[in-house]
């Protein structure tokens, strides 16, 4: 069962976390985000200045949001420790990575959930009926080889079909490549790409065209739902700027249930922004999957954490969801 965190008790947790000691805090708050719909609740906040919204209604009129898009979730790992960038969207692996590698200094943790979306192995290979049938000739794009969210679910994939310790049989026929740069060069056929391991919208565009199916869905190698992806900071930033984060959470929470009242909106405003020419139904269709779930709770992260703890991904295993969290999470399961 999904819980969803309530208007009011999301209101209560920024007005708590607004009402900190006054000092001196950022004026410009830097948000990284990718590319696809898993981000809509990002772009609805920059587009909407929503972060300026909310910082002049807590008291901090002066504060503005600059925000930077990123091809993938190691990119913005880099940006993060660098403290380039303070506010970062990665995917469960990414968080288990970068909270792993920082504990001991800039300690990174997870600040909110953002959506649940099903993530697909596309193919436009006939002769490929499922992962036994790739070779050394195949490719598959993702968005980071080895490190993001579907790197490590065709590892979870590949454990279960060829036992754990071939876990990574698959990892040299990966290629990293950004979503919309992945899409074409697997689309146009003359790429030696005729796979790829993408999200929402791209996934679902794909499979519209003639001869590419699914191979595999993340829902069905876990056996269910997860966070498609979280939101991340250093607890150096978390500890410096308290109403700044709080701000965030309010604008995060606004963005979210702008979606959810109004999902045609939504999608209008996700196409405008993207310059995606796609018809809005199409997109409402996929926004309408019951897979699919905008929501700021964060859920399902025990099954992957467990596995990359396992196969060595990350080195140490959080004893709970708190340990990798700051503390407007810790009501949640993770």
């Amino acid at each position: 069962m999904i819980m969803r965190i309530p208007g009011i008790a999301a209101t209560a947790i920024a007005v708590a976390l607004l009402a900190q000691p006054a000092h001196a805090e950022t004026g410009e708050l830097r948000i990284a985000k990718q590319y696809g719909l898993g981000y809509l609740q990002l772009m609805i906040m920059e587009d909407q200045k929503l972060i300026e919204e909310h910082g002049a209604k807590a008291g901090l009129p002066g504060l503005k949001a600059s925000w930077a898009t990123f091809r993938s979730s190691d990119v913005m790992n880099d940006a993060l420790i660098s403290s380039t960038i303070d506010i970062v969207c990665l995917g469960v692996p990414g968080i288990a990575t970068i909270w792993a590698k920082t504990r001991s200094n800039m300690d990174v943790k997870a600040v909110s959930g953002l959506n649940a979306i099903p993530l697909f192995l596309n193919t436009r290979d006939p002769r490929i009926q499922s992962i036994r049938d790739l070779t050394d000739k195949d490719r598959i794009a993702l968005p980071a080889v080895k490190v993001s969210m579907q790197a490590i679910f065709l590892q979870m994939a590949a454990a279960k079909e060829f036992g754990v310790a071939n876990f990574a049989k698959l990892d040299p026929l990966t290629v990293s490549m950004a979503h919309p740069d992945a899409m074409a060069a697997f689309l146009s056929g003359a790429s030696e790409v005729n796979n790829h391991f993408t999200s929402a919208p791209f996934q679902y565009k794909e499979l519209q065209r003639p001869g590419v199916r699914r191979l595999l869905s993340s829902t069905e190698i876990l056996g269910g739902k997860i966070s498609f992806n979280l939101i991340a900071a250093t607890s150096k930033f978390h500890q410096a700027n308290p109403k700044v984060y709080g701000v965030f959470l309010a604008a995060l929470e606004d963005a979210t249930q702008r979606i959810n009242r109004d999902k045609r909106w939504a999608a209008e405003q996700y196409l405008r922004i993207a310059n995606d020419r796609s018809p809005v139904e199409e997109l409402l269709a996929m926004m309408n999957d019951p897979e699919i779930e905008f929501t700021t709770r964060p859920f399902g992260a025990s099954k992957m954490l467990d596995f990359m703890h396992r196969t060595g991904s990350i080195k140490v295993k959080p004893e709970s969801w708190k340990d990798m969290s700051f503390p407007n999470l810790h009501q949640y399961e993770g």
